[in-house]
C-alpha cells in the first residue's frame, strides 16, 4: 500500500482512540465493517472517500483540502485545539494556583509596583494554555522563585522572566523538522531603493 498513507492510518486510528471507542463502536457510528476499519488503520488497503467522509463524520473531524504552505498553520491550531479540551494533571493545576495565590498577596502588599504588574500579566497570558506534566517543573521553580525574598523585586521579576519562557515554549513548540529558526520579515527597505 502507498507508504505516504500510513500517518493518514495512524491520525484516524489516533482520533478512535482518544475518542475512547474501539473498532467496533466507530463501525457502528459510521457504518463502515469493522474488518474495513481494522484494515484501513493498519494501512492493509486503499482509503476511498466515502469510507473516510463516512469515519470523519463520527470521529467528529473535518476532511479538507489544504495547500501545502498552509499546513504549518493547519497543523499547529490542531495541536493547540487537542491541548485545550484536555484538563490540566491535579499536581499543575495546584501549583498555578499557588502561583496566582502569591502574586495576589503580593498585590494586596504593594500594588503599585511595575515588576507585579509585569509578573500578574505574564501569568495572565500563561494560565489560558494548555498545561501538562511537561511544564509541571517549570511552574515549580517559579514558585520556589517567588518564596524568596520578595522585598528585593529581583524574584518577582526572575519569576516573570520564568513565566514569559514557558509562555513562549508552549506557544511555539519546536517542529518535528528541528528548533524554530529566527522569524523573517515579510519585506525590507534597502537603502538603494527609491
Amino acid at each position: 500500500m502507498n507508504p505516504s498513507l500510513k500517518d493518514f492510518s495512524n491520525h484516524l486510528r489516533a482520533a478512535r482512540v482518544a475518542k475512547n471507542l474501539s473498532q467496533r463502536d466507530l463501525s457502528k457510528l459510521a457504518g463502515v465493517p469493522q474488518s474495513h476499519i481494522s484494515k484501513i488503520e493498519s494501512n492493509q488497503v486503499d482509503l476511498r472517500l466515502s469510507s473516510l467522509a463516512a469515519l470523519a463524520n463520527a470521529l467528529d473531524l473535518e476532511v479538507a483540502l489544504v495547500p501545502r504552505k498552509a499546513m504549518p498553520a493547519v497543523q499547529s491550531i490542531s495541536r493547540q485545539a487537542a491541548r485545550a479540551t484536555l484538563a490540566p494533571p491535579p499536581a499543575v493545576t495546584e501549583e498555578m494556583r499557588s502561583l496566582q495565590n502569591k502574586l495576589r498577596e503580593l498585590q494586596t502588599k504593594l500594588p503599585a509596583r511595575p515588576e507585579l504588574d509585569a509578573a500578574r500579566k505574564a501569568y495572565a497570558a500563561l494560565k489560558p494554555l494548555p498545561l501538562d506534566n511537561s511544564a509541571l517543573e517549570q511552574i515549580r521553580r517559579i514558585n520556589q522563585t517567588l518564596r524568596r525574598n520578595t522585598e528585593q523585586w529581583s524574584a518577582v521579576t526572575e519569576a516573570t522572566k520564568q513565566m514569559t519562557m514557558l509562555h513562549n515554549r508552549l506557544v511555539h513548540p519546536t517542529s518535528a523538522h528541528g528548533p524554530l529558526v529566527e522569524a523573517k520579515p515579510a519585506y525590507s527597505l534597502d537603502e538603494d531603493d527609491e
